[in-house]
């Protein structure tokens, strides 16, 4: 089928069954499911050219998100489809039942309405794993700590760095966070990076805000990131 992307107006009435959705979650009253207008309604939604597959989805991570959006957005279209957040707030009422567990899991607003500011985006959960799909296309695995789990959550890796533009424009910096906080024996971030203590991502937030002053972080390598890291690290460089 044809993606649609919401009018004004469609945004709107989007917004509305959001709150009312999570008001009704909150209440442990049951949340009905996205109207029917909200998906094809003339008056709330426009067709786009983008083509949707016609099999039902399932996403097992937020990578299988990534990888179905950067196949729906042709490479080219990538600049102008990703600030479209009528588009991106569509595509979150087509799938809602996929990224909140079947209504079960209702988050923020910001996790359905789309927006562009690079502090809200990333925590979009499609808008979010497409980007960083996108960016990372050439080897997908690099950005894996960022995407390996369930679409209706979001790890405190994604949490501390989704909003670093210097992280989003640099590979080596997402390989860097990977082979630091991925575990690929459990296939999770490794115990301890959730947290608040030395070495966890938000410590390394800290460090690169420090070094910027100094370094050009887009000349260093993950090799030499990997060297002047500080002794707070050792037990996630293990």
């Amino acid at each position: 089928m044809k993606a649609r992307r919401f009018t004004n107006k469609g945004m709107e009435a989007f917004g509305s069954y959001i709150s009312i959705a999570r008001a009704n979650h909150k209440a442990l009253i049951d949340v009905g499911p996205v109207p029917d207008a909200l998906i094809v309604g003339e008056e709330l939604t426009e067709p786009t050219e983008y083509e949707l597959p016609d099999e039902p989805q399932s996403f097992a991570d937020k990578l299988s998100i990534g990888r179905l959006f950067t196949r729906v957005i042709p490479t080219e279209r990538n600049n102008e489809a990703r600030i479209d957040v009528g588009l991106w707030s569509w595509f979150a009422a087509k799938y809602f039942d996929q990224i909140t567990s079947n209504r079960k899991k209702i988050k923020e607003e910001r996790a359905y309405v789309a927006s562009i500011s690079f502090e809200d985006f990333y925590r979009h959960l499609i808008l979010g794993p497409y980007y960083l799909y996108f960016i990372s296309r050439d080897d997908p695995e690099r950005v894996r700590v960022l995407l390996y789990d369930e679409p209706t959550t979001m790890n405190e890796v994604m949490v501390q760095f989704g909003s670093y533009q210097t992280l989003m424009q640099n590979r080596e910096l997402q390989s860097l966070i990977q082979q630091l906080y991925y575990d690929e024996a459990s296939k999770r971030i490794k115990r301890g990076a959730g947290g608040k203590g030395a070495g966890a991502p938000r410590r390394l937030m800290d460090f690169f805000r420090q070094i910027e002053l100094n370094y050009d972080l887009g000349s260093i390598s993950k090799n030499r990131f990997w060297e002047i890291l500080p002794a707070e690290f050792e037990k996630f460089k293990k």
